[in-house]
Parts: structure tokens; sequence; C-alpha cells
């Protein structure tokens, strides 16, 4: 009979990760680096030769590289400002000891769990400038007088994209917020009412520095995921009007599926990688996450 010792047994029950992430997380990234350096053209798969840092030189020359960069900037800063503000929002009113509030709750989940296409299709009806009920609703309020072509003007069309990723992530952010302000404990508040605290200092004292590492963790997940996001503005806008909508995935996948760089397009996600490493690194030593603030 084999037997295994503790720290055999735990690399056993770990493999299956293990391999899985090596499958789907570090071979692909890995991949995506080594054809950053090649010169690969789908069409003829034969004729891969090493590039070395032309693709990255193609990229840091094309205009549109840097609009679609400004673009993805404004695509993500946007969407987590917004997110932010109204999940930690939401997140306070379903904390409220209110009558039937745990339904809200899980009402509330309903724009995370519908599949992305579904809802990108029903924006699209909803935005329609022609049978929108957008813009019938405006209209039959007199707050504007002619129908608004929202997914073919460049700022609505963005304005738009941005609306439909608050919509449908900001459940994450009220989720993740939700559980933390259920593990304060009512002895501050209580401790903070005696002293005379009002509640806007109860909210500055206590709440907000007690969401502090939450927060710091949701910011830097969602926007990870929001500037790296391409269905979302693929479904909706194709990145039009015009490269109006264009962020980075998106000009990624122009390059290899329209143009057939897949070097390219491989070039541009490593850039993202950097991009992105570079920016959290920054913002989690800014924001002093995991430092220890009650150290004298």
């Amino acid at each position: 009979m084999i037997r295994l010792s503790d720290r055999q047994v735990g690399i056993l029950f770990m493999l299956p990760f293990i391999v899985t992430a090596g499958l789907f997380m570090v071979w692909p990234v890995a991949e995506a680096v080594r054809m950053a350096f090649l010169a690969y053209n789908p069409l003829r798969p034969d004729d891969v030769r090493f590039a070395g840092l032309d693709n990255f030189e193609r990229i840091f020359n094309d205009p549109l590289f840097y609009e679609s960069f400004w673009q993805a900037l404004v695509w993500t800063g946007w969407s987590i400002v917004l997110q932010t503000v109204l999940g930690v929002g939401l997140a306070l009113l379903l904390h409220l000891p209110l009558p039937g509030i745990a339904a809200f709750r899980g009402l509330l989940l309903f724009p995370y769990i519908v599949p992305t296409i579904v809802v990108a299709l029903n924006w699209r009806w909803i935005f329609n400038s022609e049978i929108g009920v957008v813009n019938y609703a405006l209209l039959s309020a007199g707050l504007i007088e002619e129908n608004i072509a929202w997914l073919s003007t460049p700022a609505m069309a963005m304005g738009s994209a941005i609306a439909l990723n608050v919509w449908k992530y900001t459940p994450f952010v009220v989720i993740c917020v939700l559980a933390r302000l259920q593990t304060i404990p009512t002895e501050l508040y209580d401790a903070a009412k005696v002293d005379g605290a009002g509640w806007l200092r109860r909210m500055l004292d206590i709440t907000l520095p007690m969401l502090k590492e939450v927060l710091v963790v949701v910011i830097v997940f969602r926007t990870i995921w929001t500037f790296n996001k391409f269905e979302e503005i693929f479904l909706l806008t194709r990145g039009g009007p015009g490269t109006s909508t264009f962020n980075l995935a998106v000009y990624a996948y122009e390059q290899g599926m329209a143009n057939l760089r897949l070097g390219v397009a491989a070039a541009t996600g490593v850039v993202m990688i950097v991009l992105l490493m570079i920016g959290t690194v920054v913002y989690v030593r800014v924001s002093g996450f995991g430092q220890d603030d009650r150290a004298t």
C-alpha cells in the first residue's frame, strides 16, 4: 500500500488546478508573447519568420493604436468610476434593515448573470434611433425634439457602451461592498452615536475606511476586466461609427482577424499586459493596500 505524506497529498489535490491553469492561463500568455516576435499570416502557415521588434514598431507608429489607447482609457475610467459610485451607493441602501430587502438583493444579480450577447442585442434595440424605447421615452416626455442617433454618433456611441458596462457589472461591486458592510461591527456605530457623530461623520470615519481594502481589490479587478473587454463594444457598435469606440482589445481583433496580422495583434496584447501590470502596481502602492495603518 502506497503511503503519501501530507505534502504529497496536498500537491496531488493541487495538480488538477495547476494543469488547468497551465493549459488555459499560462500557455496562452506565453504563446502570445512568442507570437509577438513573429511575422505570421494564417493564410500562409508555412511562412513564419522571426520579426524581432517589427510588430511593436508597427503598432507604435500607427495613429489608430494611440486613438484606441485613449478611448480605452475613457471607456475604462468612466466605467470604473460609475460602477464604484453606484455600487457603493446601492450596497449602502441594500444594507438597510428594510422588509423584503433580501428580494431586492437577489434581483440585483440579474444583470450580472445575463449573457453579454443577450444584453448587447437588447441594448442595440433600446438605443435604436428609429424604434428604440429611449428615444420614444424622451420624445414622449418632451425632453428632445428629434430622434438621437445613439449608436451612430461617436460621443453617444461611447456613452452607450459605457452605460451597458456599468449596468451589467455594477452588481459585482455591490456584492463585494455589501459583504464587507455586513462584517463591520455594529459597536463602532453605536459608540460613534454616543459621541454625537452624525450620519455623514459615521460614513467618513467608519464606513469608508472599513471599505478601503475591498474597494482597492474591486477597482483593480474591474479595471483589468474592463480594459480588456472586447465583446460588449464589438457587439454593440463594432468599434464604430468609424473607429470612435475602438479600444485596444478591438484594435487587436482588427489587426489579427481583419488584417491577418497575428503578430501585430499579439504584440498589442503584450503591450496591454505590460500597461495593466504597471498600472496595478502603481495603484496598489499609492492606495497603501496591505499596509498596516495601525502601526505606530
